[in-house]
């Protein structure tokens, strides 16, 4: 082709494009009603990004920051706007972070601030925010929640609708595991401004105590570290509430690891800074390894859309590339700069002229125009992100679920949920969950101190320790009460202040060693009684017995004979009576022989049997001299029978009937100078001589029943009369049938359980204890068991000798008497009726007549 002909061609082409741009644009303005659009590049909008890169938190933020504006243009496309962020590192320093935003807003003309992580940096940059009409955009802070001042341009992207959100959550999990006491644990001093309110107005309706809040510095070294955990130890509170930054915390549970407080029998609850910034699958985390069994809660991020669950794994999956894990914190830091794009597309911000794109002025009032619009905008601003539905309300994002989780290895595993709504959702924490030191024991266990008694009937304490048996009526009572508390209650026996005797040392030094911190013990139980002064140490229940104060002594026990018959007479008496029957009757015998001549005489029936005299009629007699005599005898026997019955009447009816006792009160023991005896190690010594004016010389300490009764039935070195409490003395008078219990009733508090001061478990134990006694017939039962009367009735006090029967020994001279006659009559009968020769011709002679009579 040739030259000519070749560029008439390519003119012809250009020209037939020129014409079809023309009819294009012509098209283009005439269904626009002739409004002139031109495609132009987004306008950069700059924003500034103040974070911690020294910290591993920040760079997450830095990348998960990127990564949300990335997308966010990715999948938004055309934008007339694009955000230029110019990230700024606060290095971790309160001055450095205002500096750098100052820098930002006033060189940089930046149109919003995100950032920076910690609270107190952000109350300065809110601040100049709120001077020169910058919104504020803080992240979710990693430590408290304590919020810098309110103004219009502070806009707050935390998962609470108040500060004290969190709080009422970990309140409802103190109180579903019914946890008496907790200790928080903050760093100071931003962290204490919200905790210590709002747990206190959490916890304002529960039982739980707070015997102390520790508050540790940034800067404390591991020794004074250490120092402070030392004081968790006195407090005996196992349960600790921690609210503090990631940096922190890392240093502070490697010393308590150390210290054996991540162990058995411990709980710890993490706040939400700390669950936003730990994520549970962090292999760099070490720190990880030490939480094990730890409980804590954060915001429910649990998403059922498939398309926000592969987002999240993308994300993850980018992440790893810079060596870092995914948390709910970056999860809020990708949602809060694609929620600020969003925004600022939707403000208005642009402004368009015919020659160029240009942001509004910067002056001074044009910036709080543009100020107020993009706040406007990010208000308005809702949509599904990463970590929850963005949508904001009065300046935060809405309230939502909080979930519960428990730290197992380094794996997070959700056992429940709270909202304000619902509350909590209990039945989930009843799963089986790892506690501090692998064990799915709930913590704490408390330490019930189980001292050593002399009556072994209400503790009886064996074996050698740890493998230690513990019974009597004080445990049986103890265990009964747990069984009716209105909670579980995980507890151990453990044998407190033995010494050598295995007996306490002295009851009021054991109570006082709880106050002292010297017995690691949560309560102690036993035959402990309520005593005025021993309220200065510890806090009592409701006695479970009565115990008041009585006294005994022996009575004497002379009525118990085997020859009581003839206790009537004394043996003289006896023999004289004896001598003038028989001889009357030798006499009687004599007179009537003279008379034989009668043949109506009763001479040879009298020698058969000379009773007969007495039994005859008087006027068979011939003599009257005889007669007399029998009159007089008769009449004397006749009255020595009638005095007879009357004094072994007596002598029996005494034996039925309370004998006065030989001390009646305190004054005659006294005026007497009476050696008294009392229970070794009891706090009964200081009644006798401080309140009953007994001198110390005359008390002598025992420590068994034994020795009671043997200090009573002795009396060289022995005492008159023993003062002890009433459950022992009845059990002393079981084993001790010659003693009463006599005198007057010094009331006492009664046996009860000791607490620490201040202990919240005393009002659930006493309501318990009342529930126990209360039931008649199971209390009873407990009672007959160490045979304790079931009324304090001092009747029944009374001695056994006092109260007994006539018995078989007290005949015991009688019997053995008659038995001889029998045999000895009933021999001769046999004899008679075999025919054998009598030994004795003349005793046969004579015996022979009576026995055919």
């Amino acid at each position: 082709m040739k030259t000519g002909a070749r560029d008439y061609c390519i003119m012809f082409v250009g020209l037939l494009c020129l014409i079809t741009l023309t009819i294009t644009e012509s098209a283009t303005e005439g269904g626009s009603g002739g409004r002139r659009i031109r495609r132009r590049s987004p306008v950069d909008v700059s924003v500034g990004v103040i974070l911690d890169l020294n910290s591993s938190l920040g760079h997450m933020a830095l990348n998960c920051t990127n990564f949300g504006l990335q997308d966010f243009y990715s999948t938004n496309d055309p934008y007339t706007t694009k955000l230029r962020l110019l990230f700024r590192d606060s290095r971790n320093d309160v001055l450095t972070a205002a500096s750098v935003a100052r820098d930002l807003i006033i060189k940089e003309k930046v149109q919003a601030i995100l950032g920076p992580q910690n609270s107190e940096q952000a109350r300065f940059v809110v601040e100049l925010g709120f001077k020169y009409h910058v919104p504020v955009i803080w992240f979710p802070p990693s430590g408290p929640s304590l919020l810098p001042p309110r103004s219009r341009f502070f806009i707050h992207s935390y998962l609470v609708r108040s500060h004290c959100f969190q709080f009422r959550a970990i309140a409802a999990i103190i109180e579903a595991y019914n946890w008496q006491s907790v200790i928080p644990i903050y760093e100071e001093p931003e962290f204490g401004y919200d905790l210590i309110p709002c747990l206190t107005y959490a916890m304002e309706e529960m039982d739980t105590r707070v015997p102390y809040i520790s508050a540790i510095n940034q800067n404390f070294n591991e020794t004074q570290v250490e120092n402070e955990l030392k004081k968790f130890k006195d407090k005996r509170t196992y349960v600790f509430l921690v609210h503090m930054t990631v940096e922190l915390w890392s240093r502070l549970v490697k010393v308590a690891y150390k210290a054996g407080m991540m162990s058995k029998g411990y709980a710890w609850i993490l706040t939400q800074g700390l669950s936003s910034v730990m994520d549970p699958e962090a292999k760099d985390i070490k720190v990880k390894g030490y939480m094990d069994g730890a409980l804590g809660v954060g915001p429910s991020v649990v998403s059922n859309k498939n398309d926000i669950i592969s987002k999240r794994r993308y994300v993850a999956r980018r992440l790893l590339n810079y060596n870092k894990t995914l948390s709910l914190y970056g999860l809020w830091a990708y949602d809060t700069v694609t929620a600020l794009a969003n925004a600022v597309e939707n403000s208005g911000l642009v402004n368009y002229n015919e020659s160029r794109v240009d942001l509004v002025d910067e002056d001074l009032g044009m910036r709080n125009e543009t100020g107020q619009k993009l706040r406007r905008a990010i208000m308005h601003t809702n949509f599904p992100g990463l970590s929850g539905n963005f949508s904001l309300w009065q300046g935060q994002l809405k309230p939502s679920t909080v979930v519960v989780y428990n730290v197992k290895g380094l794996t997070d595993t959700i056992i429940g949920s709270w909202s304000p709504r619902t509350g909590l959702a209990r039945y989930k924490l009843m799963d089986p969950i790892r506690w501090p030191g692998n064990t799915t024991d709930r913590p704490p266990k408390l330490k019930i101190g189980v001292p050593k008694t002399h009556f072994t009937e209400f503790v009886d304490v064996s074996g050698e320790w740890p493998n230690m048996s513990f019974d009597g009526f004080a445990i049986h009572v103890f265990k009964k009460v747990v069984d009716v508390l209105p909670f579980p209650l995980n507890y151990e026996f453990v044998p407190v202040n033995i010494n050598a005797e295995r007996t306490p040392s002295s009851y009021d030094d054991l109570l006082c060693s709880i106050t002292d911190k010297n017995v690691d013990v949560d309560v102690i139980i036993g035959d402990v009684t309520i005593v005025a002064n021993r309220t200065n140490c510890v806090d009592f229940t409701l006695p479970y017995l009565d115990s008041s104060v009585s006294m005994v002594v022996k009575v004497r026990s002379d009525t118990k004979s085997r020859w009581i018959l003839f206790k009537p007479f004394d043996w003289l008496l006896w023999l004289i009576l004896g001598v003038i029957f028989v001889g009357a009757t030798v006499i009687v015998i004599i007179l009537e022989k003279k008379t034989k001549a009668d043949p109506e005489s009763q001479f040879q029936n009298f020698v058969r049997n000379p009773f007969l005299i007495y039994m005859s009629d008087i006027g068979s007699l011939k003599s009257g001299t005889s007669k007399w005599v029998v009159i007089v005898i008769t009449f004397l026997l006749g009255l020595a029978l009638q005095v007879y019955t009357a004094n072994l009447t007596s002598i029996l009816t005494e034996r039925t009937t309370a004998k006065p006792s030989p001390w009646r009160d305190v004054q005659e023991i006294k005026r007497n100078n009476l050696s008294v005896g009392y229970q070794k190690d009891s706090w009964v010594k200081g009644l006798l001589i401080h309140q009953l004016g007994l001198n110390e010389e005359q008390l002598k300490p025992y420590a068994s029943p034994d020795e009671y009764n043997h200090a009573l039935s002795t009396k060289k070195d022995g005492v008159d009369v023993i003062f002890d409490e009433i459950p022992y003395l009845t059990l002393f008078l079981s084993s001790c049938p010659s003693c009463k219990m006599t005198g007057p009733i010094y009331k006492s508090g009664g046996f009860s359980f000791a607490f620490p001061k201040n202990s919240t478990l005393v009002l659930n134990f006493s309501a318990a204890i009342l529930n126990v006694t209360q039931n008649v017939t199971t209390f009873r039962n407990m009672k007959k068991e160490i045979l304790l009367p079931v009324t304090i009735d001092r009747s029944e006090y009374k001695s056994d000798v006092e109260m007994r029967s006539l018995k078989i020994d007290d005949f015991g001279g009688l019997f053995p008497i008659a038995l001889f006659v029998l045999v000895l009559f009933l021999s001769l009968s046999i004899l008679r009726v075999l025919k054998v020769p009598p030994i004795t011709p003349w005793l046969h002679k004579k015996l022979v007549p009576f026995s055919s009579a």
